[in-house]
């Protein structure tokens, strides 16, 4: 009887000790992961729409189908496709902030979230060119405090302008100037009967 009860003692024993391990290792683990990217900026996901009315008016009283996208303009609209890919982020991965800097082609976002609850920071370069109506953003790296992240890569982010500019104007030229970007657009009339008929 007293051998029975001396190897339940000892079966409690390796069970607490094993979960004990488990524990040790788990807290490590989000210690180290918050050590290697803890955010280092308060960020948010806070966004304005751009006011593309105004740049409209002012392309018809200049007579010219040119604008620009400023670096805060395109903060906001960068912010705004992060905010309705969220669905597109890996399992456990909440945003909570985002600051997009633009730099001729090249972008820098500054990003803040939570990790199965564990709050990180992290800088994501990416490459800025046009395709069509679009702005593709193609990841090139990521770093975070401590160190970089290899092969993370992610998804393009394609920004449509089709969203913000009238259908019957189509982007024919795109010049990323150092913190703005030329957008030129030509006119597609043959679009024009279909939106009258809707």
């Amino acid at each position: 009887m007293s051998g029975t009860r001396s190897i339940a003692r000892r079966i409690r024993l390796w069970i607490i000790w094993i979960i004990s391990i488990i524990l040790i290792v788990g807290i490590a683990g989000a210690a180290t992961l918050y050590w290697v990217a803890a955010p280092e900026r308060q960020l948010n996901l806070n966004y304005t729409d751009v006011d593309t009315t105004a740049k409209i008016v002012k392309m018809i009283e200049t007579k010219k189908l040119q604008t620009t996208i400023s670096q805060e303009e395109f903060n906001q609209l960068a912010k705004k496709e992060l905010i309705d890919r969220e669905d597109e982020f890996p399992i456990g991965v909440h945003m909570t902030g985002a600051q997009f800097t633009l730099y001729q082609d090249t972008v820098k976002a500054d990003i803040t979230g939570t990790y199965l609850g564990i709050p990180f920071g992290a800088v994501l370069d990416f490459k800025i060119r046009r395709e069509d109506n679009l702005l593709i953003l193609d990841h090139q790296a990521t770093y975070v405090r401590h160190g970089d992240i290899q092969g993370a890569l992610i998804a393009p982010i394609r920004i449509s302008l089709t969203k913000y500019f009238p259908a019957i104007a189509n982007v024919s030229q795109m010049k990323f100037e150092q913190d703005y970007i030329q957008v030129s657009f030509k006119l597609n009339l043959l679009s024009l009967p279909r939106l009258l008929l809707r």
